[in-house]
């Protein structure tokens, strides 16, 4: 098993800045943006009051919520354990198969951040939406560092399943979220 692990990481583990910018760029800026857009739109029906539970503004609680994302995948997908108790890694390329432990682990931690960075932020929507699209973006980053070692290109649709997956999970939760402490605000006033 251990000769496995030595071969897979020798073929193809040649780590690309200039592919791993550009899918960045292309699997995570882009989207993004698009998701920034739509704050912006959330953020001026909210502008009224101060809606959320936190001090920190949507820049802010969006580059919490990538910092937080991008440790969630790297924390919990750069190595592996598997039957017999034997761990690899960290390292590139990551490894492709985990523990059901491990995987249920490490999407308990991105929901518990992304709600993490939210409560941070002073919009309740807003904010939320914040968090969710950086914690999203954050999450894809990692996973595009595994990926820029692929030599055949299929990681990339890794990547936009990434991206698609979290965005909408993550950004239904916390549209969840917003409209259950905007309820519970005008039941208090």
């Amino acid at each position: 098993m251990r000769d496995q692990w030595n071969y897979a990481s020798t073929v193809g583990s040649t780590f690309s800045w200039s592919q791993f910018l550009w899918l960045v760029f292309i699997f995570v800026g882009v989207p993004t943006l698009i998701g920034v857009v739509v704050i912006r739109l959330v953020l001026q029906s909210e502008r009224s009051a101060r809606t959320g539970t936190g001090n920190f503004g949507l820049w802010a609680t969006g580059a919490i919520a990538f910092l937080l994302g991008f440790l969630a995948c790297a924390g919990w997908l750069s190595w592996s354990a598997d039957q017999r108790g034997e761990v690899r890694g960290p390292g590139l390329p990551a490894p492709n198969a985990f523990p059901t432990w491990q995987v249920l682990a490490c999407g308990a931690t991105v929901v518990l951040v992304c709600f993490a960075a939210a409560h941070l932020s002073r919009w309740a929507m807003a904010g939320g939406l914040a968090a969710a699209a950086g914690t999203t973006a954050g999450f894809t980053t990692a996973f595009t560092v595994s990926a820029s070692t692929d030599v055949t290109g299929q990681s990339a649709v890794g990547i936009i399943l990434s991206e698609i997956g979290w965005g909408l999970s993550l950004g239904v939760l916390m549209l969840v979220r917003g409209v259950w402490l905007n309820g519970r605000r005008e039941r208090s006033s």
